[in-house]
């Protein structure tokens, strides 16, 4: 912030010395005007020039209009007596953003300079009401009929007065929930203003889906009393209003429905929460589940079967309800999920129907009733009743009966499985069959399955399987989110499930868009990104899949892993194309397993692993929300590890490569090191027990391991195998259902340390005659044949038998598995292998695990020919490498080296001389080094932001940029030219769009409309004092017009705003009589009182107070030197502006 009261001396000097460097000032370089405080996705802010803002969820329809509003210190409030409490609340949030302080009003006041903030119900009649009404019958507010018709419908209106009306701002909602939602809008907007200045704006919205939210249904540890109050409070930032309360491990809630919580409970649990739904508008919706009749709820279930126990049930049903809606509990549900049908055996409508009935009945009884005062006993009671049948996921079926359960009443479905997606077919299908729209229950980004699993994963995306665009309006009643149990990460697929049930997707491209925008709300409910939220995101990208364990079956998705029971989720894809996680590495894992990698291959992976790094870095250091940081700290620790084990497996491929043995050990023991580490920070599950956090399943994670193989295989100068040389098959085994080790290919991949995980179906078992079987592509020699499985008592077979095939599919036994750990055969000479198989001869009890399977090749002699290879060496011995990247010149270095042993290597093979020469030739296509910038040249010319001087989303863009372009430059030895180039126009880009903070420049634009009334009448004044008005006007004015941008001093604007102020006190009637204040005294900007500039710029962060008392200073005959030192300035065309810090 800067220092307050700068001297109208100063200001002076400063002029003076202006007047002197014009030449100087002239060649400074300016940033323009930014288009977009966002680049990419990820860069939340506004869309300045053109005025537009980023809300979300997305508006419906928004109309901006020219021109701006200018936000004044004080406004007028006129609130309708419909508004409740939390809808004030809201209001006064979104104006103490910007600092305006507020007088309450019961009329609409009407004079101009002043600023009015109304909020109303759509026909109410109430002033509000009217007054929009008026604004419609006159054309001034269009608004389509069917707006308010539509589901939580609102009218935001922003617009400027004039010299005979105010300005205004109008929230007009179809009920308080939805004036709330117009407020919501408003605190947005408010949030990324780079000033005062509001655009001129109609938003004419509301919701394609009725309810909207989450539901704490998940088999897990629960939530905590805090977790809740903080989901509910975020989630009304979003426009949601529903969170289900259905924790499994609450007796209260299912298997001891009946009972009654204590006093402590109600006081420290029921009411916190249902009072944070009621000022959140994400009503906690309290659901009992009482047709449980397993386990502890064996026998307590409700009852069907007399009209006795019915009624009996029923009353003790309500007064459980009861109890909570004493406690402010607004809403209710009913779930009959994992649960017996009751419909099946005493028929829907004397079950289900009935129930639903009778509750609603009660829940009107209930609205009825009055305090002694007249009002609501229960205020804000909803008759909305959700209920969760007991075939929830439905296959479409029919059921008809759906038709006969109160209209109130919303039908909860998973989409046609358990996890199910929310898609217009499984909706229009259901609606077509029973005549209600379906209320959606996503198991998503619900990770409970991962009690199945040896690790602990979050869910960071998935929205392209799990919310389908394409739906409209009415589709659905309601999409809720069944999440993890992790409350904090929850949010992103909350988040775009509010987008997406507020304004439905109509392409893949609405998601992802949502994805990206996601994280600065996520992190610290902002539409501007930080470096925190920045890093959070490009860690999320690598925490996508989601494990449903098989339990719907084999699935047609496209995106679904059969083998690991996952949804991919576009797992390590960047939707914005910035870093290609999932390209890089995959290409690189190909060549890692095929054995074919070099140097310069590692280079972008290095990029990629480093990026990552930094990413968990940058969120450790910046987290925007500690309660968000503190649940995902293992996560971030394993990101921390694996990266880091990644980067050395990196350098130690490249020491290896290099023909640095020795040191390449040595780095693949600490890459081994680290990468154990990252297993080490765990979680509980369901059942409480630790298991390691995990991330980038999919690419990111199996990339390292193949890293280690590489290495592993060039340090111990074995033959890393291929894909292609061999595959594995199974026979009356498979993979095992722990989803963890069960890819086959670790049978074959020369590394011990892996291994591939088997059970029979049907049994925790081997059975009797299982087979796996490695078949090489081609024929090959070998007289020893490798065989390891677990440990001597572990999972292993101990009765078996193990068998080649030759070139003619014949099969011969080669010996016994006795359950020994490691078995080595050999025969007494070389035969030709086709294939190798283990046969089991007696079931086990357990599991199987096997690391190797494997026949040793033996090379057969043969003529060798070393002409190409000695020529190769010679030719890339003469090229010129000075100018190529690190790794380009270490590639071939080592390439020349490795070239060179095999040429001086009397038994090599053949092979091995064309794989050096082909290896040669790729190394010899270097690439070029970038060199255009140092980092000390981006170090010098890197712009600071210590006085606020720009807005923060443009600078958080900017300096994110920077700080990619300079973590780059740290390593520029191995900077690829097109990869630098790429950096610096990103980098350039960001700072073109650096701009400058407004406050004071609307300030003085506020102070210069205020006084427009003054102007043009000489006539009315003593032509001295008039004079000074003029001189005073004017130089505000030429200021205003030479500097668009805010470019100027904030000191220059508060002492202009000073002289014309002085000047207009300073106004004396031609007649000797006090002169007429148009309106309410231009200027003050508050009502009943206006002088121009009282507008003080508050508290904001690089931005003077005037003055100690934050009143304009008094400067006296000073400021009309300033002035004419101003019009001298102007004529040798330089503005205030040239006085601002500039950008080199």
């Amino acid at each position: 912030m800067r220092a307050n009261g700068n001297s109208t001396h100063e200001i002076l000097g400063k002029i003076v010395t202006a007047i002197a460097s014009i030449a100087m000032t002239a060649a400074f370089a300016v940033p323009a005007m930014a288009a977009s405080d966002s680049g990419t996705a990820a860069d939340s802010g506004t869309t300045q020039q053109s005025g537009q803002y980023k809300i979300y969820p997305q508006p419906q329809n928004t109309e901006y209009g020219d021109g701006s509003l200018i936000l004044r210190d004080k406004a007028n409030t006129v609130v309708e007596p419909g508004i409740d409490s939390a809808t004030k609340a809201r209001l006064n949030e979104a104006l103490k953003l910007k600092g305006i302080e507020t007088t309450a009003a019961d009329a609409v006041p009407e004079t101009a300079y002043q600023l009015n903030v109304l909020v109303g119900i759509n026909g109410s009649n109430g002033v509000v009401d009217k007054y929009a009404k008026q604004l419609i019958a006159d054309g001034t507010l269009k608004v389509d009929d069917s707006t308010f018709s539509k589901n939580d419908s609102y009218v935001l209106a922003v617009r400027q007065g004039n010299a005979k009306t105010p300005d205004t701002i109008l929230v007009l909602g179809r009920d308080t929930d939805s004036a709330f939602y117009g407020l919501t809008t408003l605190y947005q907007i408010f949030q990324q203003l780079p000033g005062r200045a509001v655009s001129n704006l109609t938003f004419s919205d509301w919701a394609d889906v009725k309810s909207r939210g989450f539901i704490e249904g998940y088999y897990g540890s629960p939530w905590s009393t805090k977790d809740r109050v903080n989901l509910m409070t975020w989630g009304g930032y979003y426009k949601m209003n529903t969170y289900v309360y259905a924790p499994k491990d609450d007796p209260l809630h299912r298997n001891n429905w009946r009972g009654l919580y204590t006093e402590d409970q109600i006081e420290n649990e029921i009411k916190p929460q249902a009072e944070a739904g009621n000022k959140s508008k994400v009503r906690f919706v309290y659901a009992l589940a009482p047709f449980h009749n397993d386990g502890e709820a064996r026998g307590k279930h409700f009852r069907f079967d007399t009209e006795e126990h019915y009624q009996k049930d029923l009353k003790e049903l309500k007064a459980k309800y009861m109890q909570t809606i004493d406690a402010g509990v607004r809403q209710i549900a009913l779930l009959a999920d994992d649960s017996t049908d009751w419909g099946a055996q005493y028929g829907n409508d004397n079950t289900y129907v009935r129930v639903l009935k009778d509750l609603t009945d009660w829940i009107h009884e209930l609205q009825q009733e009055k305090n002694d005062d007249g009002t609501a006993k229960y205020e804000g009671l909803k008759d909305t009743i959700l209920y969760c049948p007991a075939l929830y996921s439905y296959t479409g079926a029919g059921d008809a009966w759906y038709k006969d359960i109160p209209s109130n009443v919303q039908i909860v479905m998973t989409g046609g499985r358990t996890f199910g997606v929310a898609s217009k077919d499984f909706a229009d299908t259901f609606t077509k069959n029973t005549g209600r729209a379906p209320f959606m229950w996503i198991n998503w980004p619900c990770s409970d399955m991962n009690r199945n699993t040896a690790y602990q994963y979050l869910v960071m995306g998935g929205q392209n399987n799990f919310l389908k665009p394409g739906a409209t309006y009415g589709t659905y009643d309601g999409i809720m989110l069944n999440p993890m149990q992790q409350s904090e990460p929850s949010k992103q697929g909350i988040f775009m499930a509010a987008d997406y049930s507020w304004n439905l997707w109509q392409g893949e491209k609405d998601g992802q868009q949502s994805w990206e925008d996601s994280f600065s709300y996520i992190d610290h409910n902002s539409p501007i990104a930080s470096k925190g939220s920045r890093g959070l995101r490009d860690l999320a990208m690598n925490m996508r899949i989601l494990n449903d364990g098989g339990i719907d079956g084999a699935h047609k998705d496209a995106e679904y892993d059969a083998v690991n029971k996952w949804w991919i989720n576009n797992e390590s894809v960047d939707y914005t194309g910035k870093l290609d996680v999932k390209g890089v590495l995959t290409e690189l894992k190909g060549k890692l397993d095929g054995g074919t990698a070099t140097a310069a291959d590692f280079s972008q992976a290095l990029t990629v692993y480093t990026t990552l790094q930094r990413a968990a870095k940058n969120y450790r250091a910046n987290p925007g929300d500690k309660n968000m940081f503190d649940q995902i700290e293992p996560w971030i620790s394993y990101w921390d590890d694996l990266t880091a084990s990644a980067i050395d497996y990196i350098t130690a491929a490249k020491q290896a490569l290099a023909g640095d043995t020795e040191a390449a050990k040595a780095t693949y023991a600490t890459a081994k090191a680290a990468f154990a580490k990252s297993d080490t920070h765990t979680i509980a599950d369901y059942y409480q027990r630790n298991k390691p956090a995990r991330g980038g399943l999919v690419i990111v994670r199996p990339t390292v391991q193949a890293l280690d193989s590489f290495v592993k295989a060039k340090t111990s100068g074995s033959v890393t195998p291929t894909p292609s040389d061999a595959t594995v098959s199974t026979n009356g085994v498979g993979a095992a259902a722990w989803h963890e080790n069960v890819d086959p290919k670790a049978v074959i991949d020369g590394d011990d340390s892996t291994f591939f995980w088997m059970q029979s179906a049907g049994c925790d078992c081997v059975k009797a005659n299982a087979a796996l079987t490695v078949t090489y592509a081609e024929a090959r020699k070998a007289k020893e044949f490798r065989f390891i499985q677990a440990e001597k008592g572990g999972d292993t077979i101990v009765n078996g038998k193990i068998e080649y095939q030759d070139a003619d599919g014949n099969w011969t036994k080669i010996g016994d598995v006795n359950g020994n750990q490691k078995q080595i055969f050999t025969l007494d000479s070389a035969a030709t292998v086709k294939a190798v198989r283990i046969t089991n001869l007696a079931q086990t009890s357990k599991w199987w695990k096997v690391y190797d399977l494997s026949a040793t090749k033996i090379d057969e002699p043969g003529t060798v020919t070393k002409d190409a290879l000695n020529a190769k060496v010679a030719e890339a011995e003469k090229v010129d490498s000075a100018d190529w990247t690190k790794s380009s010149r270490e590639a071939l270095a080592g390439a020349i080296a490795a070239a060179k042993a095999v040429a001086a290597d009397q038994d090599a093979t053949q092979a091995k001389v064309d794989a050096a020469v082909a290896a040669l030739e790729s190394a010899m296509k270097g690439v070029e080094r970038y060199t255009a910038k140092t980092a000390d040249q981006l170090k010098a010319e890197h712009v600071s932001n210590d006085n606020a001087t720009y807005t923060e989303a443009s600078y958080n863009k900017y300096q994110s940029a920077y700080d990619d372009f300079a973590a780059a430059l740290a390593n520029a030895d191995d900077l690829a030219k097109a990869d630098g180039e790429a950096l610096e126009a990103a980098y350039t880009a960001a700072k073109s769009t650096l701009r400058y903070d407004q406050s004071a420049r609307d300030y003085a634009q506020l102070a210069l409309n205020d006084a427009e009334p003054y102007a043009g009448k000489a006539s009315e004044y003593t032509k001295d004092s008039y004079a000074k008005f003029t001189v005073a006007y004017e130089a505000l004015s030429k200021q205003l017009k030479a500097d668009p941008n805010g470019e100027g001093d904030p000191a220059t604007y508060t002492a202009l705003r000073a002289a014309l102020d002085k000047a207009i006190k300073g106004l004396v009637k031609s007649d000797g009589t006090e002169p007429e204040r148009p309106g309410e005294k231009p200027g003050e900007n508050k009502p009943g009182e206006n002088k121009p500039g009282e507008n003080k710029p508050g508290e904001k962060p690089g931005v003077n107070k005037p003055g100690a008392d934050g009143k304009l200073s008094n400067t006296g005959a000073d400021v009309f030197g300033l002035i004419a030192a101003m019009t001298m300035l102007a004529a040798a065309g330089v503005t205030m502006a040239g006085l601002r810090k500039r950008i080199g």
